[in-house]
């Protein structure tokens, strides 16, 4: 019996305002706000490309206080189309919490349920002597498998900046998409960090921050810098290495926070598509704050 495995791609999806989506990358993320979050993300990549990546996002989290130990949870839900492929995630997220230098230490695990398909009843296969129409290895019709995914990260907040690190996909999971054909999604590593800096008249805060990814064959960065005006609206711009340049922009009302992204190629994809869009919407709710001061301060990053 033939056994095909498919070729190994970055598989994360990439969305350029990260720094709102960081519970998607770094489940370390869980809770750290302080309060209950319910937030979602939509990325349009490369519009005019057939094909392109659609990703959604959805995340709700939120902290816990047991005892004296503060633990972050969450659960969210992402999927993904790429040509004929679509990936799933559902996902809990575990954080422990632990006062640090002056700042907070947060360790997080996020088991998933991953799926994969392919729908090779789109497969188009020119009628040529070149061509095998009965290879096994491509499939004739939707194939799919499920399997174990495992995050894992940390991530520090203190007054003035972040930092975190995370691995992604930490067991490489596998997929059996039928008898003949497997795949898997290798594991990858992220970095990130940001500051925040009061400039001399208080509405205003600039946020710079860096975002890193690697799976060990292949690397990107992402440097950004935010401007804040009156813990309202935002403003900014992204340069994402050898990739495009990034607009970003947004506001807050009361408890509701939206977002929007546009990408512009600076790399020859530009010469099929116009760009990428994404959009975010956000809603926080207050929770009531334990006496023990776990959660006295917290980053003015987080607003």
């Amino acid at each position: 019996m033939a056994l095909a495995r498919m070729a190994e791609a970055q598989y994360d999806a990439q969305f350029s305002q990260y720094f709102n989506v960081m519970g998607y990358y770094n489940p370390g993320y869980a809770g750290v706000t302080g309060d209950m979050n319910m937030i979602g993300m939509h990325r349009q990549q490369w519009v005019g490309m057939p094909g392109a990546p659609q990703s959604t996002f959805v995340l709700a989290d939120r902290p816990f206080q047991i005892g004296n130990t503060t633990i972050g949870t969450g659960f969210s839900l992402f999927t993904e189309t790429i040509g004929l492929f679509q990936n799933s995630h559902i996902s809990g997220q575990f954080a422990y919490k632990q006062k640090l230098f002056g700042g907070t230490l947060s360790i997080g695990f996020q088991p998933s349920i991953a799926s994969v398909s392919f729908d090779g009843s789109k497969v188009h296969i020119p009628e040529s002597d070149e061509h095998d129409a009965e290879d096994e290895a491509i499939p004739t019709s939707k194939v799919d498998g499920m399997t174990f995914d495992l995050n894992a990260g940390v991530y520090f907040t203190h007054k003035k900046f972040y930092v975190g690190i995370a691995s992604t996909h930490v067991m490489e999971p596998e997929f059996s998409l039928d008898e003949n054909i497997t795949t898997y999604i290798g594991r990858a590593y992220n970095l990130t960090g940001g500051y925040n800096i009061q400039l001399k008249n208080p509405l205003f805060e600039l946020q710079p921050s860096v975002f890193l990814k690697t799976d060990l064959q292949s690397f990107q960065a992402d440097i950004t810098g935010r401007l804040l005006y009156d813990k309202m609206f935002s403003g900014g711009l992204s340069w994402r290495m050898n990739e495009s340049v990034v607009v970003f922009l947004g506001a807050m009302f009361s408890n509701i926070e939206v977002g929007y992204a546009y990408d512009l190629p600076i790399s020859p994809i530009l010469k099929a598509s116009s760009g990428s869009h994404e959009i975010m919407l956000r809603y926080r709710m207050k929770l009531d704050k334990p006496k023990t001061g776990n959660y006295r301060h917290k980053s003015v990053r987080i607003l």
